[in-house]
């Protein structure tokens, strides 16, 4: 489309759409301009600015594509397995650009930490240095709690036409085990069959800045609680906290989880009961791994045991031997996995992490792994 929108208008009435389509039309992609995301007015133009192939992003939105996604399970650090559905190429390659040209442009709530570029994952857990009680809690089933219909309303809330945003809103979830069934209410499905309603795929590029974006008004309302009870909040994807550096006890503690979980729930998600915890004085405080000290944040000591066992073992070993011996997919797999674990630990303590990085890379040279293997 031309940047004029004159020179816009003139060519959408030469192509055929009558005066009120294309001063619509206009209108839109002012609202669109002027709010900072990109003019799209169907699935065509988008199935052209992203260069893919509309037939396929029809299929994705009608729920027939048969190659759409791939699921897998990945471990959970606290046991059990996670579902972990995969966008294909083609999808990917559509979903990547929604977050890259339409969703990095939306605003960020403050006390959110998770899935911004910009934005570790130490500031979270610096808020709370010096905290004496601390509340943990984690959102269940936090992205399948999210379904195409909030997405709907945050594509219109952009601007988008109600039938491009149910048809991006679609192209961004998928259903899955446990899916509602209902109809999709307050949605333009017209062009498409009521089938399943979808939710958010953990493992699609987009699911969680669209997470963020969907739990905007409960990080609002528990923002605003904590401020006004002298409290800190925070908010990892499903992990929040809350903690308090003054006067507090259970029986104030037993008050504020009551009024936490009423938030929670009038913004359509829930507790994980099983994983709410209220950490007293004297306690350990540990958030997103990371230990929280009155003055700064630490690597946790059995963090620091892993990591040297690590380094000792493929001495020992060799990195071949050992990554079978811990049932690693391959010595790759494990070396990645130390990587990321010292990218990780560099964040928090880089001095004592630039210690063991030399003899985590003089253990792979002893082992005959080339250390340029480390980037």
């Amino acid at each position: 489309m031309h940047r004029s929108p004159h020179l816009s208008r003139a060519k959408l009435e030469a192509d055929g759409a009558s005066e009120e389509l294309a001063l619509s039309m206009q209108e839109r992609g002012e609202v669109l301009r002027q709010r900072g995301f990109p003019t799209l007015y169907t699935l065509k133009h988008l199935s052209l600015s992203t260069g893919s192939d509309w037939g396929f992003l029809r299929s994705v939105i009608r729920r027939e594509s048969r190659r759409a996604y791939s699921e897998f399970r990945i471990p959970k650090n606290t046991g059990g397995t996670r579902k972990i559905s995969a966008p294909t190429a083609e999808l990917m390659q559509v979903q990547r650009w929604i977050l890259d040209e339409i969703l990095s442009r939306a605003s960020r709530h403050p006390d959110s930490f998770a899935y911004h570029p910009k934005v570790r994952m130490t500031e979270a857990a610096e808020r709370h240095i010096g905290a004496r009680w601390l509340i943990k809690a984690d959102l269940h089933n936090f992205f399948p709690s999210i379904s195409e219909r909030r997405i709907y309303r945050l594509f219109s809330s952009f601007g988008y036409a109600p039938l491009l945003a149910f048809e991006m809103a679609r192209i961004c979830t998928w259903p899955l085990g446990g899916a509602s069934t209902t109809s999709p209410n307050n949605m333009v499905a017209a062009p498409y069959p009521k089938k399943v309603v979808g939710v958010l795929p953990q493992g699609a590029p987009t699911s969680g800045a669209l997470a963020n974006l969907a739990t905007w008004q409960l990080d609002n309302n528990l923002s605003s609680f904590a401020m006004s009870n002298g409290l800190v909040y925070t908010r990892y994807s499903d992990d929040i906290a809350f903690s308090s550096g003054g006067k507090f006890d259970r029986i104030r503690a037993g008050g504020h989880i009551r009024d936490i979980r009423r938030m929670v729930s009038q913004n359509g998600f829930s507790l994980h009961e099983r994983k709410l915890h209220l950490i007293p004085p004297g306690a350990r405080k540990v958030i997103l791994g990371m230990l929280i000290q009155p003055d700064s944040i630490r690597i946790l000591p059995e963090q620091r045991r892993m990591l040297d066992l690590y380094i000792h073992s493929v001495r020992k070993y060799s990195l071949v031997s050992y990554a079978a011996k811990r049932k690693f997919d391959s010595p790759i797999s494990f070396l990645n996995h130390v990587n990321g674990h010292l990218a990780h630990m560099k964040q928090i303590e880089p001095d004592w992490t630039a210690g063991r990085e030399a003899a985590w890379i003089e253990a792979l040279e002893e082992a005959g792994v080339f250390p340029g293997a480390m980037n």
